[in-house]
């Protein structure tokens, strides 16, 4: 469903925004405390004892980076998967402030498995039903992080 014939911007597009917001809001700050224990590790090169908690952190920060970047990835697939033959994405609000992605039954498990890491960071809650994703905020989450 795509809502083109009420004439205004669909319930889904808000939802859809917060999702990316909250997933680039969530990759940047691992990345940034990623670079912020490699630019320690840098400065203290000459003491390696002093260096092992913020090498281990940085190792930390990278790993949960990559996680943190194939949900976005697998977000991203599973939107552009979405979009119809018209060029319309198949996308239908949920109750309350949810959105209901079609995908196929292999897609929307890999997916929401794949987003787990942005779910456990974020309000962000991502559930398998058939062959559907359900992506949903809660309302008090709109404020900005």
């Amino acid at each position: 469903m795509t809502d083109d014939e009420s004439g205004g911007s669909p319930p889904w597009v808000p939802v859809l925004r917060d999702v990316a917001r909250l997933s680039g809001h969530e990759l940047r700050n691992s990345l940034n405390a990623l670079v912020v224990n490699l630019e320690v590790v840098r400065g203290r090169a000459d003491s390696l004892e002093s260096l092992r908690p913020f090498v281990a952190q940085a190792v930390e920060q990278s790993e949960e980076s990559v996680r943190l970047a194939e949900g976005a990835i697998a977000l991203l697939n599973l939107v552009v998967d979405a979009v119809g033959n018209s060029g319309s994405l198949r996308i239908e609000y949920v109750e309350p402030r949810g959105i209901r992605i079609e995908s196929t039954e292999v897609d929307a498990a890999r997916t929401t498995r794949a987003l787990g890491p942005l779910s456990a960071r974020s309000p962000l809650d991502a559930e398998k039903r058939a062959s559907a994703v359900i992506l949903s905020i809660p309302e008090e989450s709109r404020r900005k992080p």
